[in-house]
């Protein structure tokens, strides 16, 4: 049964281009595991010749393998049977002069177990590749380690022609993995697992959100409910103190000093594992826009939605899933769930608002006592707006959008600039009335919209 691919449209746009290019090339694809990297790199040689090679932890066996991929492409049982090394079947690719693609997936593992293979392909690359028509892609799931390799002190630094960091799916092509959940669900289902393909086939369209939050994470068989713990594992050998600092971002303490009073670690080892986080892509500093980016003003947040759900609702919910109190867990997630997709829907609003105005700049700000979820600016006009995970009534809605106009007051770069406010929620009672009165208002219908 063929897997079903969502998006990556612009990726694939661009590995074409490269696979029609007359020279050489040498593509660099990483992101966080799970996010389709391998999908995107098999959609990709689909019809094409191809050698597809995923490396693994066994070290040494990962030379053997290689070498007999090669020789099985090219039918030539000599060079299976021979010592080749890494070096000496670059060479042999590059003197069989053929156009195809070389994938090496996984990457990081052999780099891992032979911190000198950098080395021996930028030799190889310098010394045979680069008068070759070869496209040679290397995906890594390891954000740090590929990085590194893309950095300036590493000795692939400047070799590569292209890097594609592949990123989560955006919130609207959830609908594309469950058809017939309403616009709410589907916004909850983003809430627990972001665009994580992987993750997002795992949801069956026939059960309710709920049957499937408890399948899939509340249950301690299930694969989701220990995915979080597995992959940072992967990450850091000792991951305890990383454990307490998410669940402290997690319930919200996203100033340095707030993580160091609930941790009660040292602040320099605070920051040398937010560091480390943010690093990999667990979590991102964030500055409030159109201010300057001191690091007094600096604020954590968790850089995807199954992380942010997982230790806000599964780390401290351990006890009762591994008692098998399963739907006690799922009282307590759904006590609480609303109140968790105001951030949820906050960073689907501002993909939505980006895609529909084309900001040229937008972010959240904040003051010393005033926040506004998103103000973007768009053509010399500024744009507030509020966002809020509630079914609102026009008197409501008014309200909010008054406290917006006082509120926009305080953002002082955009203080002369023409405004306009606006404001995204689940559902908005006499949206019509107010977008005559020039308010920009948005619902859940409104961002599902094709």
């Amino acid at each position: 049964m063929m897997q079903q691919f969502v998006d990556r449209e612009n990726e694939l746009e661009a590995l074409e281009r490269a696979w029609k290019s007359e020279g050489p090339e040498m593509i660099v694809i990483y992101g966080r595991r799970r996010v389709g990297k391998t999908a995107l790199a098999l959609r990709f040689i689909e019809g094409k010749p191809a050698v597809y090679f995923l490396a693994d932890e066994r070290g040494e066996e990962n030379l053997r393998e290689f070498r007999r991929k090669i020789a099985q492409f090219f039918g030539d049982p000599v060079l299976e049977r021979s010592d080749l090394g890494w070096l000496e079947l670059f060479e042999y690719l590059a003197r069989k002069g053929e156009k195809l693609v070389v994938v090496i997936d996984e990457l990081p593992y052999i780099v891992e177990h032979d911190g000198a293979f950098p080395s021996v392909l930028q030799k190889a690359w310098d010394s045979h590749l680069q008068g070759s028509p070869l496209k040679l892609v290397l995906v890594g799931s390891s954000i740090g380690m590929m990085e590194d390799l893309l950095g300036y002190k590493s000795p692939l630094y400047g070799r590569r022609t292209m890097q594609i960091e592949l990123k989560p799916l955006r919130y609207w092509h959830v609908r594309e993995f469950l058809p017939s959940y309403s616009e709410e669900d589907l916004m909850r289902v983003y809430g627990a697992v972001d665009g994580i393909p992987l993750y997002l086939r795992q949801f069956r369209d026939e059960l309710s959100f709920w049957e499937n939050l408890k399948n899939l994470m509340l249950r301690k068989e299930s694969f989701l409910y220990a995915e979080a713990e597995f992959l940072l594992r992967q990450e850091f050998r000792e991951p305890a103190r990383y454990f307490a600092i998410l669940r402290a971002i997690s319930l919200g303490k996203t100033r340095h000093g707030e993580i160091v009073d609930y941790t009660g670690f040292d602040r320099g080892v605070v920051s040398k594992y937010l560091d480390n986080l943010a690093r990999i892509g667990v979590i991102r500093k964030v500055y409030p826009a159109f201010e300057p980016e001191k690091r007094r003003n600096m604020r954590y947040e968790m850089a995807d939605n199954y992380y942010a759900f997982w230790f806000r609702f599964v780390y401290p919910n351990r006890e009762l899933v591994e008692r098998e109190l399963y739907g006690e867990a799922l009282k307590i997630v759904r006590r609480d769930y609303d109140h968790y997709m105001g951030r949820v829907l906050e960073k689907a609003s501002l993909d939505f608002l980006w895609k529909r105005f084309a900001f040229e700049r937008a972010g959240r700000w904040w003051g010393k006592r005033e926040e506004i979820d998103i103000v973007g600016l768009k053509g010399g006009t500024a744009h507030f707006f509020e966002v809020k995970w509630k079914e609102l009534k026009e008197r409501e809605a008014r309200g909010i959008l008054k406290d917006l106009e006082r509120k926009a007051e305080l953002v002082s770069k955009l203080k002369d600039l023409p405004r306009r406010f606006g404001l995204v929620a689940r559902r908005i009672e006499g949206k019509e009335r107010l977008a005559d009165e020039g308010y920009l208002v948005f619902d859940l219908k409104d961002m599902f919209k094709p």
